[in-house]
């Protein structure tokens, strides 16, 4: 009766540490996956904060019917890339504007690079309008956006 007893005792503690050993596995990965996405939300909060961009001027672009070139400089700490950059002309996604230059400080016109650094100011050219636009937003990567009403007139 002795051994039977001390045998249970020793399943039931061993049963009792593999049972906590996978609690604690488990409870530990959950914790780490919650710092990291609280790590992961700060950092994107301190790039939405340190970005900012302005738009400086809209024109009308020539040699087109109907077009815009739209002038933003980038008034953030925030490096940003060029294909994360969207415009919109009158509430309306546009997708042909590739071809658009970063005008460094130093550098001047760079149109192969996709980086617009702090500083920096991007030159978006948009041709195929239908119409004459009202407004004009640029959206950054982070989502920070600039909006500016349109005073030209297509003819």
């Amino acid at each position: 009766m002795g051994f039977s007893v001390s045998g249970s005792v020793v399943i039931v503690l061993l049963g009792l540490f593999i049972a906590l050993g996978a609690y604690y596995g488990s409870a530990s990965n959950a914790m780490e996956r919650v710092a990291e996405a609280d790590s992961d939300r700060t950092d994107q909060f301190d790039r939405v904060h340190d970005t900012a961009i302005e738009i400086t001027s809209i024109s009308q672009l020539s040699g087109v019917t109907c077009g815009v070139e739209v002038q933003v400089n980038n008034t953030g700490a925030t490096e940003l890339r060029v294909p994360d950059t969207d415009l919109l002309v009158d509430n309306g996604y546009r997708t042909e504007w590739d071809d658009s230059t970063v005008d460094g400080t130093a550098g001047g016109a760079e149109p192969n690079t996709d980086l617009w650094l702090p500083g920096e100011r991007l030159t978006i050219e948009e041709s195929g309008l239908d119409r004459s636009p009202r407004s004009v937003k640029v959206v950054s990567g982070p989502g920070v956006a600039d909006t500016e009403e349109v005073s030209i007139s297509c003819s």
